[in-house]
């Protein structure tokens, strides 16, 4: 049976036997690049700019690539470490990166989707617990702090979202003193009243805000009052970046937890975002990966316990990555899945060219039978040469020559065995008429 097989490939034109070669080598390589994709011996890399104060000080995609080795994940991480926001953004627009955690209201690219929010700030007022202070509507005039954090980018953007506040009530922000403080500077200005109130920016949570919370709690010797933002839905649709959130009662703890109720505000989120290109089962292994991980993180990682599933009707108007959306809604197909479909996309298309081989072949086994049949003549014409007289060599001359024509019109080209034996004829019957002129009467 293989000796049989092994003819009929030996028969068939190069091209074909070529073009059958080339279609096992990359049917057997994509198997082969699925396999070891899949058990972890081949990874995707990625590469992913982040800015430097995106970890609250600890090193979060580092821990990140720890704790996740032992999976065999199908994507590596590189982290690319920017200066800002804004140029974790810019190293994804131009290529340099694939994945990016940005500010939404900073700079999000233009290429970029979301995969997963890491981070989700709450935009607050904080006053003495004997202010009559209840709205951000009542700030004009008044003189607030600004907490301050660690980088010009984030203070800047912590300006800019109270001027986006103010902007809606049609407060001109030049009519709202304000100055940055420190977390150990806040407590002093509201117990003296140099300030009326404080505006922060932080996640739920022990954080930047729960601390300033307890710092004025400490200087004032009362319960400070968290003003939210009522009309957030609203504002949120004219600053860019931005998004409504509900603070949940007791978010930031506390010796009495804050807020007494649960209560609406500002937020923008911090992200991470990767190239619309990024194939989906990429971003889907990432969104796998950080859900997998979100418990063994939070032990070594403060900034892990705020990951969430982004989503795409959340008033922020920002995209999110059709692979990560597919992972978090449980329709994600896996590598092997894809694949699957590929190859059998593949059958289908390898049937259709099988048809058309059997076609162009079954031609070929055609003009092959002509072939034979004209062969079987000229041995006919060459054994019947030896004892024909002249008159009839003449007329197996004229048949030759019908042969030849019948075959150029079937085949438009001869066959170099078909030129051979035609020669070899014509041969046979030259001999016969010289020895038939050289025979004696």
């Amino acid at each position: 049976m293989i000796g049989s097989a092994r003819q009929l490939f030996i028969s068939k034109p190069i091209w074909a036997r070529n073009l059958f070669i080339t279609m096992v080598v990359v049917l057997v390589m994509g198997s082969l690049s699925v396999l070891l994709i899949k058990q972890g011996v081949i990874r995707w890399p990625l590469k992913v700019a982040t800015a430097p104060s995106t970890t609250a000080g600890s090193d979060f995609l580092n821990t990140f690539t720890k704790v996740v080795a032992e999976e065999r994940p199908m994507v590596q991480l590189k982290r690319i470490k920017k200066e800002s926001f804004a140029a974790s953004a810019k190293a994804l627009e131009s290529g340099e990166a694939d994945l990016a955690i940005v500010r939404s209201d900073i700079a999000m690219p233009s290429n970029g989707l979301t995969i997963a929010i890491f981070r989700r700030d709450n935009l607050v007022l904080i006053v003495s617990g004997h202010s009559r202070l209840n709205s951000f509507q009542q700030l004009a005039g008044k003189k607030i702090a600004l907490l301050k954090m660690d980088s010009a980018e984030r203070n800047e953007g912590l300006s800019r979202l109270l001027d986006g506040v103010l902007a809606y009530y049609g407060i001109t922000p030049g009519k709202v003193r304000r100055e940055f403080l420190a977390i150990d500077e806040i407590g002093v200005a509201v117990a003296k009243n140099q300030v009326d109130a404080v505006l922060a920016l932080g996640p739920s949570g022990l954080g930047s805000i729960s601390k300033a919370i307890g710092t004025i709690a400490k200087a004032t010797q009362a319960s400070p009052k968290l003003i939210g933002e009522k009309q957030a839905a609203a504002i949120a649709k004219s600053i860019p970046g931005t998004e409504p959130n509900e603070v949940d009662e007791g978010a930031f703890g506390g010796a009495k937890p804050k807020p007494e109720e649960a209560m609406n505000t500002l937020a923008v989120t911090i992200r991470l975002v990767g190239r619309h290109s990024l194939p989906d089962f990429a971003t889907g292994e990432i969104a796998r990966l950080l859900t997998l991980s979100k418990a063994q993180l939070i032990a070594t990682s403060p900034f892990a316990r705020n990951i969430e599933a982004p989503d795409s009707e959340d008033g922020s108007n920002l995209p999110v990555h059709p692979g990560a959306a597919a992972y978090f809604e449980g329709e994600q197909d896996s590598l092997v899945d894809s694949a699957f479909g590929i190859f059998y996309l593949i059958s289908i298309i390898l049937g259709v060219l099988g048809s058309a081989f059997v076609w162009i072949f079954g031609i070929g086994k055609k003009g092959s039978a002509i072939e034979r049949e004209i062969d079987v003549k000229l041995l006919l014409i060459m054994r019947e040469a030896r004892n024909a007289d002249l008159p009839r060599l003449d007329r197996m001359e004229t048949e030759i020559d019908e042969v030849v024509a019948a075959a150029l019109n079937q085949n438009k080209v001869l066959s170099a065995d078909l030129i051979n034996i035609v020669a070899i004829a014509t041969q046979q019957l030259d001999k016969r008429r010289e020895a038939l002129r050289c025979s004696p009467l």
